[in-house]
């Protein structure tokens, strides 16, 4: 399982001397080789993301379960530090600088938003600490935002329009309204989104922005009623997207619409709050439970015996930033974030989503995307993968504003 676990990662490029970032190793978190590896989980545990935030930190668990019980990384434990945040970015940076100082630790992992990391990017090198990011989407993390002690392992926003964006001919509706998050993701989604559209000769009619953790949907599905779109893309997460399905339904939205097309709105945990109204649901899937690969399948077994039920994405890629984690650990021969940021540059390793690689000009991990149906079967709702887009046509080139 150990094997199984760290992978069998393999430097495409790696730096033959690895040149040690002062602030990194004069920071009480980054330079320590005896004892436990230490990963901070930082969790938003109130509001709308709550629910993602627990599930985060499931993934880290079971994932630090399995390689402790095959002896750590070169003799070395993992040791979770489990904080909490209210996913503001002050707070966030707050009980990281907290953890890494007062702690000890030398990884970050299970921070939510967009704009938590983009607060925390900036800092990590003079805290002299590594962030695994496996929920925050907005592609300014890995441009103008990103930081070499920063891992992006979760799709861009871009990557994720990109992927429905292929699909995007194939989908009832030609006019488009687009209700969004109103932060860093949203917007980002929906400018994605809406050239997207017009590429592929759709028309969008509509855009609106609702701020996170509204319960009140109203007024916008009154808009988008009244905007004659036939197709709606929406970006509303946890809480929010509940909110905002439910109260489509009692609006009778759905009566003109051909297609809803989601962006991390329905997911399975919320398939039996959201119950039938959602079949027929598009949503981008970044993970595949069903993936047929003997890492996942170890995996799902492992997560529903620790946990009680089957991973979805947010566990998932929490899980995977933990297998590329200790696979760059090994890989450096130390846990030293500032050796571990310059072994994962270009690493392969295969993972629970299968092989993937870092990409060393900006950080993001290179990996497929998947297009879903929300489908009713024997055991209740589940996703039916439609497509699968590989990164090569997902995935924007490099940023240059990233300087890293």
């Amino acid at each position: 399982m150990k094997r199984r676990l760290l992978a069998a990662a393999s430097a495409v490029t790696l730096a033959t001397t690895m040149a040690a970032c002062g602030a990194a190793s004069d920071s009480s978190g980054g330079d320590s080789e005896d004892g436990p590896i230490k990963i901070a989980l930082i969790p938003p545990t109130s509001g709308a993301l709550a629910q993602f935030g627990t599930d985060a930190v499931k993934g880290w668990e079971t994932a630090v379960r399995l390689i402790n019980a095959e002896g750590g990384i070169d003799g070395r434990k993992i040791e979770l530090i489990k904080k909490s945040s209210d996913a503001d970015p002050a707070t966030t940076l707050r009980v990281a600088k907290e953890a890494v100082t007062q702690d000890g630790a030398q990884f970050i992992g299970a921070v939510m938003t967009s704009p938590e990391h983009g607060a925390l990017n900036a800092q990590l090198e003079g805290l002299g600490a590594m962030s695994f990011n496996a929920m925050g989407k907005d592609d300014a993390l890995v441009g103008e935002q990103c930081s070499p002690y920063a891992v992006h392992v979760v799709q861009t926003t871009s990557m994720d329009v990109n992927a429905l964006a292929a699909s995007l001919t194939e989908l009832p509706g030609e006019k488009w309204a687009i209700q969004a998050v109103d932060y860093a993701t949203g917007h980002s989604a929906a400018e994605t989104f809406k050239a997207a559209a017009e590429k592929a000769g759709k028309q969008v009619v509509l855009e609106q922005f609702a701020p996170l953790n509204t319960t009140d949907f109203g007024s916008y599905i009154t808009k988008l009623k009244g905007s004659g779109a036939d197709a709606v893309f929406a970006v509303e997460f946890g809480a929010d997207g509940v909110a905002f399905v439910q109260q489509a339904e009692q609006f009778n939205l759905d009566a003109q619409l051909k297609t809803v097309l989601g962006l991390n709105m329905v997911s399975e945990p919320l398939f039996e709050t959201l119950g039938d109204s959602i079949e027929g649901y598009y949503n981008n899937v970044g993970y595949d439970a069903a993936g047929d690969n003997e890492l996942n399948k170890e995996f799902v077994e492992a997560y529903t015996e620790d946990h009680g039920s089957a991973p979805y994405y947010v566990p998932a890629d929490n899980y995977t930033a933990a297998q590329i984690l200790f696979a760059a650990i090994e890989k450096a021969g130390s846990s030293d974030p500032a050796e571990v940021s310059e072994a994962i540059k270009d690493l392969t390793v295969d993972t629970v989503v299968g092989e993937v690689t870092v990409r060393g000009a900006d950080g993001q991990v290179l990996r497929d995307s998947y297009l879903g149906e929300v489908v009713k079967g024997e055991d209740g709702l589940a996703f039916d993968i439609l497509t699968n887009t590989d990164a090569g046509v997902t995935t924007p080139e490099p940023d240059s504003a990233c300087k890293f």
